[in-house]
């Protein structure tokens, strides 16, 4: 008999920030598939495991079960992502902030897919969203203050790198590891909130430089 997904929950979330994908499988094998988490934390595996594929078949699964769940949209988003399928996760990030619209994550992480793709409007539309719901988002005021940058607005830029870099509670702003404005390689940065709790501590952003590339380079998989 398989076990109860909430049975096996913590060991899950020992596994998946240990980055054991493969050892989170196997472990899902015996678990009963009736809970959301079931299958978000096996597309979230297998997607970071590079087999995009098999990630958008269990997240597409799951929201035939739990069509409106916005976890799974927002993963599967990123799925399309990484397959070169850009309007069909807009789709997914759009019905995501449909359903919690709300949730500043929501708002922060379209904002950071439309600035990927090129979206500088929308991503602003987006980031500003986001701090009207949750003024205090460090990462949110980074993020903006890099597209005010971006359209030479650096008078705009300026007190958004302020508040993220107090926020952060960080000495000056190389620690945030921003690029010069007209720089081709400037990049915003990964919203920190996550829907559930599991997630706050292991997407809380890295004060160390060289921390911050590594996870940049994650970000980009694939």
């Amino acid at each position: 008999m398989k076990k109860a997904f909430d049975a096996v929950r913590p060991r899950l979330n020992e596994l998946f920030q240990n980055k054991d994908y493969l050892g989170l499988i196997d472990v899902l094998k015996d678990v009963q598939e009736d809970d959301s988490d079931w299958f978000l934390f096996r597309g979230m595996s297998l997607s970071r495991l590079h087999r995009q594929d098999e990630s958008l078949a269990i997240l597409s699964r799951g929201l035939e079960v739990f069509p409106d769940n916005p976890d799974l949209l927002a993963e599967r988003a990123v799925v399309y992502l990484h397959l070169g399928n850009k309007s069909l996760c807009i789709l997914d990030l759009d019905k995501a902030v449909d359903i919690e619209s709300h949730n500043p994550y929501r708002y922060a992480s379209r904002g950071f897919v439309r600035e990927k793709l090129g979206d500088i409007e929308g991503a602003a539309a987006d980031y500003e969203k986001a701090l009207e719901l949750d003024p205090l988002d460090a990462i949110t005021h980074n993020n903006l203050g890099m597209i005010f940058e971006k359209k030479g607005r650096a008078q705009q830029a300026k007190p958004h790198f302020e508040m993220a870099d107090a926020l952060q509670g960080l000495k000056g702003a190389e620690m945030w590891n921003r690029p010069s404005p007209d720089s081709s390689n400037a990049e915003a940065e990964m919203p920190t909130e996550k829907p559930f709790q599991w997630w706050k501590e292991m997407w809380r952003p890295f004060v160390d430089l060289e921390q911050r590339k590594a996870f940049w380079r994650w970000l980009k998989r694939g």
